[in-house]
This record gives C-alpha cells, sequence and structure tokens, in this order.
C-alpha cells in the first residue's frame, strides 16, 4: 500500500514556496492522524533540513533537544556542547553554523507544545523572524495538531507571527475516493464501511488495512480495550480542545437525538447561547456540522439548522460504541455486537448517503447549474441527495439504498411523488438520481435508458 495519498496539491504548495529565493514562513495545522509529520517527511526528502519534533517536556529540555537536531542535521556538533540561557542564543547559534548560500528548512513540529513550554515562544520567533530571518534564506515550517491553539499561535490577528507566513495549509481527511487504496479487498461494501469506520484519516485507515471485514475492524480496532482506536475519542479531545467534557457532553448528546441548540441547552442543563463557543470550536474541527434544508437562501440565518456530528469515527463511538462501552469492557463482545446491530447498520447507511452527496458534488463540472448539494427535509419528509441552483429551484434530487435488495420503479415514483406533495420548485433540467449498493431492477434499469434525466447509481468508487 502506498503510504503517502492524495496530499500532491498540499506537497506542491510547500515546493513552491521553497523554492523562492527568499526567506518564506509557512504554517501546517490540522487535528491528529492526518498525516502532517508523513507530509513533511516526504517534502523534507532531498533538502537541507532541520526537523524537530516537540514534546510536552519543560523549556530547557525543549532548548537543548532542538540544539541537538541541528546539530545533527547541520554536522556541527559544537552546537549541542553549548547550554543556551535563552532561546534567542540558540537562534544566533544557528545562523552561525549555517550556510547563507544554501536554503535550510527548518520544521518545528507540535508546534504548540513549544508555546506551552513558553507562552512567549511565538513572540521570540516573531522577533528574530522579524530582524534576522525574512531577508534571508531560510524556510520556516510551523507544524501543530492542537488547531485552535495553532490559529491562536500563527495565524489570529492577535498573534505575535500575523502577517508574517506566506501561506497556510489546514491539512482535511482524504477524500473518500482514496478509501480502496487502503483495502485489500475494496469492493463498493467494504469500502462504505471502511468509512463509516475510519472516515478520512489516514491514520485509522492503515491501523486496520489489514483487516479485511467491517465486524472484525471494528472489534480488533476499536471495540476491544486494547484496540488502538479503542481511546481515540478521548484522546482526541483532550488534545485538541481545551474544555473536553463539555464538548464530550455535547456530542454525546448530539449522538443521542440531541440536535438543535434549545434541546442541547435543555439536556446539559446550560444557557443555549453559552454553547455556542463550544459548538463554533467543534466545527472548526470538522468533528460537528450544522445542516439545514439546501433549499434554504441564507443557510447562516436559518431557525431550521440541526446539528450533527460530521467525523464518522466519532459518530460511530457516540452513537454506537459509547452507550454500550461497558459491556465490551467485562461482557460477551459477540452478545454486545449483536445489540447494537441496528445503530451499526443505521450508521453505515448514513455513511453511504454522506458518499452519495460528495459523489454529486465531485461529479458537477462547469456547466453545472447546481451551486449546492445537501439533505432536504420538511416537516414530512426527507429526501437524501438534493442540489439547488442560484434561484434555490431543485436541479438534482435523489435517494440512496443501503440494501441487499434492487431498487425498482416505485422508489424513483415515491420520490416524485414527494416533489409534487411538497410543491418542490424544479428546475427544468432537473435530475432524478438513485443510488443503490445492490443494482436496479430490469423494469427501471429500461425506464432509465428511455428518460435521460433519470439517472442509476451503483458504484460511487468506479
Amino acid at each position: 500500500m502506498n503510504s503517502f495519498i492524495n496530499r500532491e496539491r498540499e506537497l506542491a504548495t510547500l515546493e513552491r514556496l521553497h523554492a523562492h529565493p527568499e526567506s518564506r514562513m509557512m504554517v501546517l495545522y490540522g487535528r491528529r492522524r492526518l498525516g502532517k509529520t508523513t507530509l513533511l517527511r516526504k517534502f523534507a526528502k532531498g533538502k537541507k533540513c532541520v526537523y524537530y519534533m516537540a514534546d510536552q517536556a519543560g523549556e530547557v529540555s525543549q532548548r537543548n533537544a532542538l540544539a541537538r537536531v541541528m546539530a545533527s542535521a547541520l554536522n556541527e556538533p559544537l552546537l549541542e556542547q553549548v547550554q543556551y540561557a535563552e532561546w534567542y542564543d540558540l537562534f544566533a547559534a544557528f545562523d552561525r553554523v549555517r550556510s547563507p548560500k544554501q536554503k535550510v528548512v527548518l520544521m518545528l513540529d507540535e508546534y504548540q507544545y513549544l508555546c506551552k513550554a513558553q507562552t512567549a515562544f511565538s513572540s521570540y520567533l516573531q522577533k528574530w523572524w522579524d530582524e534576522h530571518w525574512k531577508d534571508g534564506n531560510l524556510f520556516l515550517l510551523l507544524c501543530g495538531s492542537l488547531t485552535s491553539m495553532m490559529y491562536r499561535e500563527t495565524l489570529a490577528h492577535s498573534s505575535p507571527l500575523y502577517g508574517r507566513s506566506s501561506g497556510q495549509i489546514l491539512l482535511r481527511p482524504l477524500a473518500y475516493g482514496h478509501i480502496p487504496s487502503f483495502l485489500k479487498e475494496p469492493t463498493e461494501k467494504n469500502c462504505v464501511e471502511r468509512y463509516a469506520l475510519c472516515g478520512g484519516i489516514p491514520r485509522y485507515l492503515e491501523l486496520l488495512s489489514d483487516i479485511a471485514h467491517f465486524d472484525s475492524a471494528l472489534v480488533e480496532g476499536v471495540l476491544n480495550p486494547d484496540a488502538p482506536l479503542h481511546n481515540e475519542a478521548r484522546y482526541l479531545l483532550q488534545d485538541e480542545i481545551d474544555v473536553p467534557n463539555i464538548c464530550w457532553s455535547l456530542l454525546e448528546a448530539i449522538a443521542s437525538g440531541a440536535t438543535r441548540i434549545s434541546e442541547l441547552a435543555s439536556r446539559l442543563a446550560q444557557p443555549a447561547n453559552s454553547l455556542t463557543r463550544y459548538l463554533s470550536l467543534l466545527r472548526d474541527l470538522s468533528i460537528v456540522e450544522r445542516e439545514v434544508p439546501v433549499s434554504e437562501k441564507n443557510p447562516a440565518k436559518s431557525k431550521r439548522g440541526v446539528y450533527a456530528i460530521k467525523d464518522p469515527f466519532l459518530r460511530l463511538w457516540f452513537g454506537c460504541v459509547y452507550p454500550y462501552e461497558s459491556f465490551f469492557e467485562v461482557g460477551d463482545r459477540n452478545v454486545a455486537l449483536e445489540k447494537l446491530r441496528p445503530q451499526l447498520n443505521h450508521h453505515v447507511e448514513q455513511a453511504y448517503e454522506e458518499l452519495c452527496r460528495e459523489y454529486i458534488m465531485g461529479a458537477l463540472d462547469s456547466s453545472s447549474e447546481t451551486i449546492r448539494v445537501g439533505r432536504q427535509w420538511g416537516a414530512h419528509y426527507e429526501i437524501d441527495v438534493a442540489g439547488v441552483d442560484a434561484l434555490s429551484r431543485f436541479t438534482v434530487l435523489g435517494e440512496c439504498k443501503w440494501s441487499r435488495s434492487k431498487v425498482g420503479l416505485s422508489v424513483l415514483r415515491h420520490l416524485k411523488e414527494v416533489a409534487e406533495k411538497e410543491a418542490l420548485v424544479l428546475s427544468p433540467a432537473v435530475q432524478w438520481i438513485l443510488f443503490s449498493r445492490s443494482g436496479f431492477t430490469k423494469e427501471l434499469e429500461h425506464f432509465a435508458a428511455e428518460n435521460p434525466s433519470v439517472r442509476l447509481v451503483s458504484s460511487i468508487f468506479q
């Protein structure tokens, strides 16, 4: 399996900035397990590079460790034989031994730990950058996984480093089309189920790549107390968020069906306006999303918004695993697995619907009138896949069926009846799209062949 997948655009950005004759600063950040360090190491190949991964040690230990790394990378052993009283002393020593004619890359990975060890570290770096490095030949790359802290320390208007960076990369999960690369048996069913388990998180996909089937991957990768991802939800919230307890409670409430701000406030016994900050933080981390019907003309101000867990792994954990966690700790795991089978089936169906919407978005071209794709719902109906144009007319309406039965003409008829009954405003070029993992009946295939406005999709990975 190729361990470096779908990061070509980010790698190209780094290469472009590195090729600039003058000094450049770059910020790379994103949540745990997305492959930031793998990207850095790929980029570092063939370059004069000082790579330092910070940890949670104290300031003096961090300074000494960085000096050792610099000494090794630059082949200057004297660098590590000195005790540096201040960061400025180390920066000055680094400048004395490196060649001004050769571009040097200085990578500070897990940058947030340096800022924790010394709260003024970004200020020190800003001063040295302004006075010594910005007019030189250095590529400074700051990388971190505490997304909110990285933004605050490097990109926010209040940050000492504000305006110094030549660019920033917020690393996101892999696109679903790369899931087959992590599977030995990349059938449609296996790919959808693996997305439902791991989402697009590269490290999760790597850890479970040798396990072919969903149940085995779930048990061996997540449910067993010694499984590699058993405590991942806790680690993720503890590492990424400075208020993990409140965010944990929010995710638990959302997973159990409290999706509106008023319902969440009631469940947590907190004023609704006090939860806005935490929900915004979870949205920034791509853990939670606020959904509105796709036909809403002003989604940000819509009062029909509902909150959902966006990350598939966390949605699986809070919606399926966490309520039954004690069963897996002390009980029969096979019995526990069957207890949560209905929730697991629903979870996979939900993941399939998400992937179908992504499929539609990926299929849009410059000639398409569709500007938004999402779900559409009202008091008495819900449509899995819908797209609208600039006039809020529906350009796409579709249904997704994750079942073992072939989809027939009745599903299409029902979809059209809903659109008529709910008086949905349709574009003249509306497309009716049906997704089915098990294919379609001959009757429906014949009908679609004679009606260009009907499209049938049996595989979203081809």
